[in-house]
C-alpha cells in the first residue's frame, strides 16, 4: 500500500514529499506518514542497486528550531528540534488535539530523525543529505486554477496582494524565509557534490521574511494602482530593519536586535551561491500570482 516503493536502477533520489496542511489535526495524518515515508524510501534505496549515489531529503527549519528562554539565539545545523514532537506525542497519549502547525513541525522532526537513525544503523554506500528550508516563497512553476489551491506559504502573500487580508497576517513558523529557486539549487548541488554533502544538514534560509514586509514591498511596487489601494498598511517597518520611513520603501529586510535567527550561512559558503533577497523574491512571486486576481 502506502509503504511500498520500487527504486531499481536510479542514480539519485530527491525525497520531497510531506503533507503541508495546517488544517490536519491528527497525529496519524501527519507524523506517522512523514516518518514512515522516510523509512520506506530509505529501505527501498538499499535495494536500488550499487549505482545509487545519493539521497537528498527535504527536511525543514522546524526540525532545527526549538523555543529558547533567552531571545537572540542563532540556530544552525547543530541544533535539533524536539519540543513540538514531544508535545504531539503527549497530546496523542492524552487524547488532546494538537494544533496543525505543531503537528507539521513534529512530523518534520520525526521524519528527519528517521533519516539519521537509518544512516547510523545501515551505513549505506550512497550519500544522505538533508536540506532544511525555512518558509519557502518565490514564483510557482505551475499556477493553480484558483487561489484556494495555493500552497500554505503562498496564501498569505496572495491575501495581501488581493486585499483579502484586511490586517497583516501572522508569520508562518520561524518567520524566516528562502526562495524556492535557491532550495532547488541546494538540492541539485547536494546530489552533484555527494562526497561533500554526505552526512550533512544544510539550512536553506536567507533571513527574516515577515508579512509586514510583504505589505510594505507590495505597496511600493503597486503605488498608485488599484492593487496598491487594497493592500493593508499595518505598521510599516514593524518587526524588521531596513524600512526607509521617509521614502516609504523597503531597502532591506533584516532581523532586529534580540530576535531569534535561523542561519543559512553554511550552505551559502559551502555551495558558493548568494541567496535571493526577500524583496526580489516577493516581487517575482506576485508577478506570477497577479494572474489569479
Amino acid at each position: 500500500m502506502f509503504y511500498f516503493l520500487i527504486l531499481s536502477g536510479v542514480h539519485g533520489i530527491f525525497h520531497t514529499a510531506s503533507p503541508v496542511n495546517f488544517a490536519l489535526d491528527k497525529y496519524e495524518e501527519t507524523v506517522i506518514p512523514a516518518e514512515k515515508g522516510s523509512e520506506t524510501l530509505l529501505e527501498s534505496a538499499l535495494k536500488a542497486g550499487p549505482q545509487l549515489a545519493s539521497v537528498v531529503v527535504t527536511s525543514s527549519a522546524v526540525a532545527v528550531v526549538d523555543p529558547k528562554e533567552k531571545p537572540g539565539y542563532v540556530f544552525t545545523e547543530s541544533d535539533f528540534a524536539s519540543v513540538r514532537l514531544a508535545q504531539a506525542i503527549k497530546d496523542k497519549e492524552e487524547g488532546v488535539k494538537t494544533p496543525g502547525g505543531v503537528l507539521y513541525a513534529a512530523s518534520k522532526t520525526a521524519a528527519e530523525r528517521a533519516v539519521w537513525k537509518f544512516r547510523d544503523q545501515h551505513k549505506p554506500n550512497f550519500a544522505i543529505t538533508t536540506i532544511n528550508p525555512s518558509v519557502v516563497v518565490g514564483p510557482p512553476v505551475v499556477l493553480p486554477a484558483s487561489s484556494s489551491q495555493l500552497n500554505e506559504t503562498l496564501v498569505p502573500i496572495f491575501k495581501i496582494l488581493s486585499g483579502e487580508a484586511k490586517a497583516i497576517p501572522p508569520p508562518i513558523g520561524t518567520g524566516s524565509f528562502v526562495d524556492v529557486r535557491d532550495v532547488v539549487f541546494m538540492h541539485t548541488w547536494a546530489l552533484e557534490n555527494l562526497s561533500k554533502a554526505d552526512g550533512e544538514r544544510y539550512i536553506a534560509c536567507k533571513g527574516l521574511g515577515p508579512p509586514q514586509a510583504v505589505a510594505d514591498i507590495l505597496r511600493e511596487k503597486y503605488e498608485g494602482t488599484n492593487i496598491g489601494g487594497k493592500i493593508p498598511v499595518g505598521s510599516p517597518g514593524d518587526g524588521y530593519l531596513g524600512f526607509d520611513k521617509e521614502a516609504g520603501v523597503v531597502r532591506d529586510v533584516v532581523y532586529p536586535p534580540g530576535k531569534d535567527q535561523v542561519s543559512g550561512k553554511k550552505a551559502e559558503k559551502e555551495m558558493g551561491f548568494i541567496y535571493i533577497g526577500y524583496k526580489q523574491s516577493i516581487k517575482d512571486t506576485v508577478d506570477v500570482l497577479e494572474k489569479l486576481l
